[in-house]
């Protein structure tokens, strides 16, 4: 990760999707992704993409970085594959978000099916979408 944030801070007006292997460096990327704003945690390798794994890295990516990130990217090789990996991400994601929504209304805000819709289309498409427009 630190050979990450030395481009990521050596190049500030590019831009970096990351997606690591190691399960060890999750943490360490978005701690790297609160510091540099041109970077982009992006998905879930393939050996860290069973339910399990998924579900961690992406609990600790909402908790650390809001809905600041792409939870899932295809890199299947086959189509089977991409099936199967979107279909356990709809539902580990779907979970997690309810998980976070429950948290916040108890906490006193108000939740609404806009802002609803506004998260998930920022996880699913957005944040990507801006990402490569126009860097945010």
């Amino acid at each position: 990760v630190s050979v990450v944030e030395q481009m990521c801070e050596r190049f500030p007006y590019n831009r970096f999707l990351v997606t690591m292997l190691s399960l060890e460096n999750q943490h360490a990327l978005c701690v790297a992704a609160r510091k540099f704003q041109n970077l982009l945690p992006f998905g879930c390798w393939w050996f860290l993409n069973n339910p399990s794994l998924f579900e961690m890295i992406t609990r600790m990516r909402l908790e650390l970085l809001g809905m600041s990130f792409v939870p899932q990217h295809s890199d299947a090789r086959v189509l089977d594959q991409l099936i199967y990996k979107w279909a356990h991400t709809r539902a580990i994601l779907t979970k997690l978000l309810i998980e976070k929504y429950c948290d916040l209304v108890r906490a006193g805000w108000t939740v609404t099916e806009a802002s609803i819709q506004k998260d998930v289309f920022n996880l699913l498409e957005g944040n990507f979408s801006r990402w490569i427009a126009d860097g945010r």
